[in-house]
């Protein structure tokens, strides 16, 4: 099966990412489908929106950029997030400045699920939405809880009939477990973060946030794996996700090497990797056998696929 190119964020390299234009450009692409992020806002609504805070980056109120601090997205009901324009990167910005190519639309909203499903459910072809549950592990007071969060969000999917074009992503696995609870027929893969602190040795340059995550995986502590840490299973990712019965591994590019993803094929797992935007990445990631590329430049993604089919 060739490759599936996922817009990432919608393709937050063309468009405002997590916008209904984002999404309506993804669709009109051709692309497999689009990778987006679900938070619950104050009323219980299942909004896009990647960052837990609303982003000063891209967040407009009456014109003017907004500044931090920020209110939590959990904070503010979907008439309070609407308020506000995310069609537009702040040019001062280093989020703007690395996406040159981001086409503005002012006057885009922050949308809820229900919205996008609109829009994909345009599609010609099955569009398939790479939806994850933006949940906190390192602090769960800065986001929704991962089990409420995860049932609206399949409630919402359910009563569009989007499940069976749906795969769960997250960091957190904590609401990806609950998704095969209430839903076991939806496909669930396992998003892992960097995973430099499970191989490599301690370094001096080590981050708190890399030291703590080294220690919780030592341990078998470790909150995102929501009782599968890696340690369990011989130290392999993938044999963690298998036991906690995922359907694949998503993992960040450059760890979806040759033996690592060949290791995942063997357990029936599929691949997928996030956020690849170098053609030459790209071309070694086709050659591996992904089963899908996530992308903030679609365009350039379908290029190179269509130059590995010849």
């Amino acid at each position: 099966m060739p490759t599936l190119n996922f817009a990432h964020r919608g393709g937050a390299g063309l468009y405002p990412e997590n916008t209904l234009a984002a999404f309506r450009d993804a669709v009109a692409r051709g692309c497999d489908g689009a990778e987006l992020d679900v938070q619950l806002s104050k009323d219980g609504e299942v909004v896009v929106f990647h960052d837990y805070k609303l982003k000063p980056d891209i967040c407009r109120l009456g014109g003017k950029w907004i500044e931090k601090p920020t209110p939590l997205i959990k904070d503010l009901t979907l008439a309070e997030l609407r308020v506000y324009d995310v069609g537009r990167h702040n040019p001062a910005s280093d989020y703007a400045r690395a996406r040159p190519h981001s086409m503005p639309i002012d006057g885009e909203k922050i949308p809820t699920l229900a919205q996008v499903l609109e829009v994909t459910s345009q599609s010609k072809k099955p569009f398939r939405l790479q939806v994850e549950f933006k949940t906190s592990f390192f602090d769960r007071s800065a986001s929704s809880d991962p089990v409420l969060l995860t049932e609206a969000t399949v409630a919402v999917l359910r009563k569009a009939n989007y499940l069976d074009r749906t795969i769960f992503v997250g960091f957190d696995w904590a609401g990806l477990l609950h998704a095969k609870k209430i839903a076991p027929g939806v496909e669930c893969w396992f998003t892992t973060m960097e995973l430099d602190f499970l191989r490599d040795p301690p370094a001096q340059s080590d981050t708190p946030t890399k030291q703590m995550l080294r220690h919780w995986a030592q341990t078998g502590t470790s909150p995102w794996a929501a009782g599968f840490d890696p340690v369990n299973y011989g130290g392999s990712i993938q044999r963690a996700i298998k036991a906690a019965g995922g359907d694949g591994w998503f993992s960040y590019f450059p760890d979806a090497t040759e033996q690592a993803v060949a290791e995942a094929k063997s357990l029936g797992l599929k691949v997928g990797a996030w956020t690849v935007n170098e053609p030459s990445d790209m071309r070694t990631l086709i050659a591996r056998g992904l089963d899908g590329i996530c992308t903030d430049r679609p365009d350039v993604l379908a290029k190179e696929l269509k130059r590995s089919t010849g």
